[in-house]
């Protein structure tokens, strides 16, 4: 799937829209700790769907994943884009097996017109992140209290009122 030739052709477009998504399968460990010790490495950032995900009669107001941190972005960080905070001039430094099932799946455009096909999106992370929600909502409480001990309440999805009344 990697090629670097085509790749190059794009000079990272896609991954100066946002940092690539990463399936549950793209780690060894899903405890706390596991996933901690993989966001402390500092290039991972726990992202969020807005409301359900699977589009059916489930109350869920939010499903969190994870994706690579864009650049100047938080562990918690909500963000409709931003570049990649990997992205180098010469592509990504993950070799391809490294790099999160977003980019694996990344279908590069051949033209410099073309459009890279993502084959892995956001719904979908958010889809197979769910099973794991309430470990990342306690990730996001242990983030929260370092990054914006006193500011992020108001945005946070497991503390806002979702009520439409």
């Amino acid at each position: 799937m990697e090629n670097k030739e085509i790749c190059s052709i794009c000079e990272g477009t896609c991954c100066k829209r946002m940092g690539c998504h990463f399936s549950p399968n793209d780690f060894k460990d899903l405890s706390f700790e596991g996933l901690k010790n993989e966001i402390d490495k500092g290039y991972i950032s726990i992202d969020w769907w807005e409301g359900n995900p699977f589009c059916d009669t489930r109350d869920i107001s939010h499903a969190y994943f994870l994706r690579i941190k864009n650049v100047g972005g938080n562990i918690i960080d909500p963000s409709w884009g931003g570049r990649c905070c990997l992205l180098t001039d010469t592509g990504c430094p993950l070799s391809y097996n490294e790099r999160p099932k977003g980019g694996r799946e990344l279908i590069p455009k051949k033209t410099i017109d073309g459009d890279c096909l993502i084959t892995y999106s956001k719904i979908d992370c958010a889809i197979e992140w769910y099973k794991y929600n309430d470990i990342l909502d306690k990730l996001v409480d242990h983030y929260n209290e370092i990054e914006n001990p006193n500011s992020f309440d108001d945005m946070c999805p497991h503390t806002c009122d979702f009520s439409h009344e």
